[in-house]
């Protein structure tokens, strides 16, 4: 079994394991590590290199406003279901928490649910920071955070409009706010993101029409996992125009065919 060093490393093996049983998964969404949702239900994740009080604590602040939490954190190189074992596991079953154990094993991860979180009833609860959690995550276009990681800016909803905006400019040239939302920027987020220019991305022209920045090009370098996703967007209707192409001239009508997408800062 090899060694887990980082938290990071916990992320995406716990994404899967979630994303296997149908929940949309989003890393580092209102300070917490993971956020999963399907249907109604939310559940969050903490992921930690070991078991500590100051785990235990912020796992019981965050049943205030989820169904379920879990507990990630590496199964110990010398684990036994000991005593001591059984004696953690009780105090987290009393919590009503859940548990992950990740293992590493030549560059595979293994997941096992150690123990199933049962929220205990009569907790305070707190709907306000639920709604914005559950918001949050299912205004996200794109999973480009990864949970754990410390000392990296953010993605958030807001953020990933901004980047949209930015991807279609580097592609299409200077645009204005209404050709950006015509070529898919959101629809209400597109001004004021413009106007506010939070990030520096975005400079004005005297035509009305707007280019990025040298911010602007290093933050699709620094978001590059999904700014490749917003590519891959612009480059679909071109593959669907030459499918069609391909399939009038398959059918003899060549002369048929026509070629031719808050703030939380």
């Amino acid at each position: 079994m090899e060694a887990i060093r980082y938290e990071r490393e916990l992320y995406e093996p716990v994404r899967d394991f979630l994303i296997r049983q149908g929940f949309t998964v989003r890393g580092e969404v209102r300070s917490c590590d993971v956020a999963a949702m399907l249907d109604d239900r939310l559940i969050i994740v903490e992921l930690k290199r070991h078991l500590s009080f100051d785990l235990l604590a912020q796992a019981v602040e965050r049943q205030a406003y989820c169904d379920q939490v879990y507990l990630a954190v590496p199964k110990p190189a010398d684990f036994r279901e000991d005593k001591e074992w059984r004696a953690k596991l009780r105090v987290l079953k009393r919590l009503g928490l859940g548990l992950l154990l990740v293992s590493k094993n030549k560059g595979n991860f293994l997941i096992e649910e150690a123990l199933t979180p049962d929220t205990p009833s009569g907790l305070r609860r707190a709907p306000g920071k639920r709604t914005s959690i559950a918001k949050e995550l299912g205004n996200r276009r794109t999973d480009g955070n990864v949970g754990g990681t410390r000392g990296v800016p953010l993605l958030t909803a807001y953020r990933e409009a901004a980047l949209k905006m930015a991807v279609l400019i580097d592609i299409y040239g200077p645009m204005k706010p209404k050709e950006l939302r015509e070529k898919g920027a959101h629809e209400k987020k597109t001004t004021p993101i413009l106007n506010a220019n939070f990030y520096r991305w975005f400079e004005r022209t005297e035509d009305g029409r707007y280019t990025i920045t040298e911010n602007g090009k290093e933050a699709l370098i620094t978001y590059e996992r999904t700014a490749a996703v917003f590519r891959e967007d612009e480059e679909k209707p071109e593959e669907e125009d030459a499918a069609k192409f391909d399939d009038t001239k398959i059918n003899g009508d060549v002369d048929t065919a026509r070629k031719g997408e808050s703030p939380s800062i």
